[in-house]
């Protein structure tokens, strides 16, 4: 199963760049300096917006040639194949310059590719949207003119990154001189309740640790992302007690979408052979099981199944459009009415921090709604909204947030 394909809503706003516009008609001297401003500056492209301070022109841009017949963006939940006239650049004409420019707010921060098609198969029209957008996925690359990248998580291409003049610091995902670093090591584990076996990656802080700190998708904090890093940093200024970070690998796509979709046989994995074998003297008050995507459904999933084993869940991006599990009824959004008819008592038996992106039409009012019931419930809870979307560049700074809320006080 896969997230419904539900149009963007609403559509991204697409406006005119005064940049760009100066450029119509002004002749190949000009292009050729824009370019070289371009090189030295970078991009996208960022201007300000008269009377609207909060608000960015943001122009994404492509070099092409004569061969060059269409380029997409893929901007992560600001672009899609149901707003294809939008995801697509347009050739200024008479020039080598493709562009699409929006308005934006100046909090942003969001990774994307650019796939330009130079005339190789068939024409880009001869497919739907749907098609044409898997095609340029597979031909994507990151911006060259952006310095700025971050890595994909299963090999591809990089993602090149834009964070605006207003998005929310990071201050913990990059490493500080002077900090005592903590240390990771792999290990193979063997799961009898779900009979198979993965790699567990454990960071173990310089201090003694009194939490645990579970990470689901745990080969991909334990690579791409810098868990080890950000917990170094937390655990030195003080903002988190010293934390073991546990991090099971989701074996491959297939176990990941069986095993993270409100799986009782993988909260028991979790709860009763991965826990005791890594963190065995930690309680489970002071245990957070955190996860993103699914693994945020598992983990608002896992406090229900197994109420006062997780003391903390730290849930973003969660798939609460996730129609049924093992222990729900079927219908859109099951877990968020399984909140909803929840036993108040077993709810407060867990702290919870939900993030979702502003740009995720598909989880926000969902994840409004969910935050409203656990409200309602009495429970402990921190809820934080941020401007991008369903982005791992994002995450790594909301985890950060997670920890500390879950932990102060």
């Amino acid at each position: 199963m896969r997230p419904p394909r539900i149009a963007k809503y609403p559509p991204p706003e697409v406006v005119r760049s005064p940049r760009i516009e100066a450029l119509r008609g002004a002749g190949a001297d000009a292009v050729e300096a824009f370019w070289a401003r371009v090189a030295a500056s970078g991009t996208p492209l960022v201007e300000p917006r008269d009377g609207e301070p909060d608000h960015r022109t943001v122009t994404f841009l492509w070099r092409g040639s004569d061969a060059t017949r269409e380029v997409v963006l893929l901007a992560n939940k600001l672009t899609d194949p149901s707003v294809w006239d939008a995801s697509t650049l347009e050739r200024l004409d008479g020039t080598d310059v493709w562009h699409r420019s929006f308005r934006l707010r100046a909090d942003w921060r969001a990774t994307y590719q650019l796939a330009p098609d130079d005339g190789a198969g068939d024409a880009p029209e001869v497919a739907g949207p749907p098609s044409r957008w898997g095609a340029a996925a597979a031909r994507a690359v990151p911006d060259p003119y952006n310095s700025k990248t971050f890595g994909s998580r299963y090999g591809d291409a990089p993602h090149s990154v834009v964070e605006l003049d207003a998005a929310p610091p990071q201050p913990y995902v990059a490493p500080r001189p002077g900090v005592a670093r903590g240390t990771v090591t792999q290990h193979r584990f063997a799961s009898d309740i779900l009979d198979n076996e993965r790699d567990v990656w454990i960071y173990e802080p310089a201090r003694a640790a009194t939490d645990v700190v579970v990470l689901l998708d745990g080969e991909d904090w334990a690579t791409r992302l810098p868990a080890a890093t950000i917990l170094d940093n937390l655990i030195a200024e003080g903002a988190i007690p010293p934390t073991i970070a546990v991090m099971p690998s989701t074996v491959d796509n297939a176990t990941r979408w069986r095993e993270l979709a409100c799986s009782a046989a993988f909260v028991a994995f979790v709860a009763d052979e991965l826990l005791p074998w890594a963190a065995r003297d930690v309680a489970p008050g002071r245990t957070t099981l955190a996860g993103r995507s699914l693994g945020g459904l598992t983990a608002l999933f896992a406090a229900l199944h197994a109420p006062g084993r997780f003391g903390r869940v730290l849930s973003q991006s969660a798939s609460l459009w996730w129609p049924s599990g093992t222990d729900f009824d079927a219908g859109a959004g099951a877990i968020v009415d399984a909140y909803a008819r929840a036993d108040g008592g077993v709810v407060r038996k867990t702290r919870f921090h939900l993030e979702v992106g502003l740009q995720e039409w598909a989880l926000l009012a969902r994840h409004r709604h969910l935050r409203d019931v656990l409200a309602l419930h009495g429970a402990p809870l921190s809820y934080a909204e941020y401007h991008g979307g369903h982005d791992a560049i994002c995450w790594q700074g909301g985890l950060a947030d997670g920890l500390i809320a879950l932990t102060s006080g």
